[in-house]
């Protein structure tokens, strides 16, 4: 049986390694909150790399009040429930994305590798990456 101290270690290194291959198709992982102990339970917040690069520079150009901030895509996964929702928001002038619409929602059996894997495919038809 697996000692609960490696299951944890585990579930943040799946994690990990997501953002790394995400990364190198250029998608930036702006927020990722992982709770193992509430069922490995996670909320990961994604967006274009070159979109997020274009608003920080906008933001320290001449105009940042013209700055148009890049789209984020949101997954919730519900570990208790086998649950996985996928939101979207625009991001406004100095704010964080708040105007969230359901996209999509699909259920799991558990948080393997078949759920890591349909977010990173996810993205990368979403951002034609």
């Amino acid at each position: 049986m697996e000692r609960s101290s490696q299951s944890a270690a585990n579930f943040v290194h799946r994690l990990a390694e997501l953002t790394n291959r995400l990364a190198a198709k250029d998608i930036v992982v702006s927020s990722l909150h992982a709770d193992w102990s509430a069922f490995g339970s996670w909320e990961l917040q994604a967006q274009r790399g070159a979109e997020a690069e274009r608003y920080a520079q906008a933001l320290i150009g001449p105009n940042p009040t013209q700055a148009f901030g890049p789209e984020v895509v949101r997954f919730c996964w519900d570990g208790r429930d086998g649950i996985l929702i996928v939101d979207a928001s625009p991001t406004r002038f100095c704010s964080a994305p708040n105007e969230w619409k359901e996209e999509c929602s699909k259920g799991f059996d558990k948080a393997g590798d078949g759920l890591l894997r349909f977010v990173e495919d996810y993205l990368t038809k979403r951002f034609g990456v």
